[in-house]
């Protein structure tokens, strides 16, 4: 089934963006942010700007920008149904990115809508100031080229900003395949109202006028410092096709979402310290100077060289109060002193293991004897050892009082499998701790087509929920059982979208078993049942070239039967690819595919990372079929989840949710909907989520997560044995 969609993309620049606006207005994100700077709005067109101009404002890096409004340019004709949605993100500095999905259509009972349907993307950039006190410039460009442009224009702005006065002025050159909707010398002025959060605007976008008022919350804590804003614009002088009075008065409702300083955020938003204690002495050693620490970590226990077991057991039961699992505590010799080694599992604190790497290397530095050179934590998978982080003891401690934190760089060390010199650690007990027997994850399954000449948003929403049961060493037995929630009537058997139904009942039942080749290779294997009733194994394995944070990534699918649906129609399935980490947080990543369909070729990913937000824009090109697209991933579950018990339920720590079009050229400028074409493989296991805190591992990542690593411990590390 091919459905022509009503828009249209550049030929390799054009990743779609408008489609998350959808699914973003329906899932409330339990997120963390900063303040968002006051008085930068959205535009009608899907940019930062006024009521309808953009001005040389961008998004800040990371921030996120949902609107939804009722706003049509009155040159492309009267309709019934007027929405315009918006969803923008600063993606890099100075640089946004905007999606827009127009719906104006006349809705004709009995017959497909009738109108104009578009989902294009926009960019600007801040251009670098010419003076320290002059205006800011940016250009950009709306509606990259494609087959369907309605809304196509380039153009260059400049603002100034006085005290409360703000200044807009630019010139754009409208280059739409029909009527022009931006296109002229453009401006316009905002007086923010002291003290209110609201802001006065008037503006003419160089083919009519405007004037309006818009309205900016405080950040809202509770929402993590999310921002609202609420416009209200009047046009003036506007005309329709035939010369008559267009004039209207619109709504539009924005919520900003500052993912990209959340971190900061949390580094910066600590709890003050409340006790001063003193570690605990070596006999015949100096005393250490006294540290400020949270009530529970408090210890003055004198320890006997060759008799620590009883710290040792104290750092267990602190350490098991803060929810971690699978806790095992022993000593080593190290080419520096003696190294206090913790193993532990965290499905708890699921945003980011860095967090979990904090509580252990705190508690086990605060509890560590001055004779303890060095304090290690062992993260830990279904009872595999993954990689190992350790600092020097007294370094951390003073860090974690306001100490410098490039003297803990200088003592960091991440090493893969750390497995190898289990033997040489004499361990406190010689079985771990006790871990959760079952963990249930349930996360949304959400199947879905935008912008359509059928329907603006068709969709098949369903409930994963996914059971895993950890069994020996690196091994696990895994379910998932799909719960349909609710889909649009086009999604029903025999319509348009039926291939994005959505079918009850257990879709998958796995045995899986990681394992360590060395310390540079690891690979999992699940064998079982998949897409319901096909027999098979699914394999991945990671090479981490050595003397770099890169990977070689080989993944691969085997079955009895073709999956049929959006798995595809082919029984056998691969990929292998090359990800480079340009820095910890951007990666680009390379490679060659085997898709569902039967087809081939090669693919393309730029992610990066905010946080414990990402964003991917992606290319990828199976025979002559070409698709870009874009995904956003974000956790769905507290940063702090349910304390483990027998029964361990929690959401999916990364949630990926992207969208997709058809890449159009002078021979096809048709944008086609071909749900199961060119679609990336997906396994039941995923390395990176499951097992390596999402790909974030590396030497140099860890060392970006040390402020991180000290607030999780003060915020936190106080409630253990509570």
């Amino acid at each position: 089934m091919k459905i022509r969609e009503s828009f249209d993309f550049c030929r390799l620049s054009r990743p779609p963006y408008s489609g998350i606006a959808i699914f973003f207005s329906s899932v409330l994100l339990p997120v963390w942010a900063y303040a968002q700077t006051p008085s930068v709005g959205v535009n009608t067109q899907g940019s930062t700007g006024g009521l309808v101009i953009p001005t040389a404002a961008v998004r800040s890096e990371g921030d996120l920008a949902l609107t939804v409004g009722g706003y049509q340019e009155p040159q492309l004709g009267t309709y019934s149904t007027q929405q315009n949605f918006s969803l923008g993100l600063g993606l890099l500095p100075n640089v946004e990115l905007f999606g827009r999905l127009t719906n104006y259509v006349n809705q004709v009972p009995g017959a497909l809508d009738v109108g104009l349907r578009d989902l294009s993307a926009n960019v600007k950039v801040r251009l670098p100031d010419i003076w320290e006190h002059g205006p800011k410039f940016a250009i950009g460009i709306n509606d990259l080229s494609g087959g369907a442009v309605n809304f196509k224009s380039d153009y260059l702005v400049a603002t100034k900003d006085w005290d409360r006065w703000s200044v807009t002025a630019g010139y754009a050159e409208g280059r739409s395949s029909s009527r022009q909707v931006f296109d002229g010398a453009f401006g316009g002025i905002t007086w923010r109202v002291p003290g209110t959060g609201l802001s006065l605007l008037a503006e003419h976008d160089g083919l009519q006028k405007h004037l309006g008022a818009r309205w900016q919350s405080a950040p809202i804590a509770f929402l993590g410092n999310l921002q609202l804003m609420g416009t209200i614009q009047r046009s003036l002088d506007a005309k329709t096709l035939a010369g008559g009075n267009a004039d209207s008065t619109k709504m539009a409702w924005t919520a900003v979402i500052p993912f990209g300083r959340q971190q900061k955020y949390r580094e910066l938003a600590r709890p003050s310290p409340v006790a001063v204690a003193s570690p605990p002495v070596v006999m015949g050693e100096p005393a250490p100077q006294a540290i400020v620490v949270p009530p529970a970590q408090i210890s003055s226990e004198v320890v006997v060289p060759g008799n620590s077991d009883g710290v040792l057991s104290k750092l267990v039961s602190a350490l098991k109060a803060l929810g971690l699992e699978r806790v095992r505590v022993g000593e080593r010799d190290h080419v520096l002193g003696k190294m206090w080694v913790v193993e532990y599992e965290n499905y708890r604190y699921a945003h980011n293991e860095s967090d979990a790497i904090g509580l252990v290397l705190g508690v086990a530095a605060n509890l560590a004897p001055t004779g303890v050179q060095r304090v290690q934590a062992v993260t830990m998978k279904n009872g595999m050892p993954m990689y190992e982080t350790s600092v020097n003891a007294a370094t951390y401690r003073e860090f974690l009082t306001g100490g410098a934190e490039n003297q803990v760089v200088d003592s960091l060390v991440v090493d893969l499998n750390p497995g190898a010199r289990s033997d040489q650690i004499q361990w406190l007990s010689g079985k771990p701790g006790m871990a959760s027997l079952v963990r249930i994850e349930v996360k949304p399954d959400l199947k879905y087509t935008l912008g359509t000449e059928v329907g603006l948003f068709d969709y098949a929403l369903a409930a994963n929920v996914q059971a895993t049961a950890p069994l020996w060493r690196g091994a696990k037995i895994a379910s998932s059982y799909i719960v349909p929630i609710g889909n649009s009537s086009n999604v029903d058997d025999g319509r348009a979208f039926s291939i994005l139904r959505q079918n009850k009942g257990l879709k998958s039942l796995s045995l899986g078993q990681t394992y360590w080749f060395g310390s540079q290779i690891l690979t999992h294997l699940d064998v079982g049942r998949f897409h319901y009733d096909a027999n098979g194994a699914q394999l991945q394995t990671l090479v981490f070239i050595p003397s770099t944070s890169d990977t070689l990534r080989l993944r691969g699918a085997a079955y009895d039967r073709a999956p049929g649906g959006l798995a595809g129609q082919e029984k056998s399935v691969g990929a292998i690819s090359y990800r480079h980490q340009w820095s910890p947080r951007t990666w680009l990543e390379a490679g060659t595919q085997r898709f569902s369909d039967g087809s081939a070729g090669p693919t393309f990913e730029w992610t990066r990372w905010f946080g414990d937000f990402s964003v991917q824009l992606n290319l990828r090109q199976g025979g002559s079929t070409k698709f870009a697209g874009m995904q956003l991933t974000f956790p769905l579950t507290p940063r702090q989840g349910m304390k483990p018990n027998s029964l361990f339920v929690t959401g999916p720590s990364q949630y990926a949710q992207g969208i997709r079009t058809f890449l159009t050229d002078a021979s096809q400028p048709n944008n086609y909907v071909q749900p199961g074409s060119v679609q990336d493989l997906k396994l039941e296991t995923n390395l990176d989520v499951d097992m390596l805190n999402g790909g974030r591992i590396s030497q140099k990542y860890m060392e970006t997560q040390l402020l991180r690593m000290r607030e999780a411990f003060l915020t936190y590390a106080d409630t253990a044995g509570r």
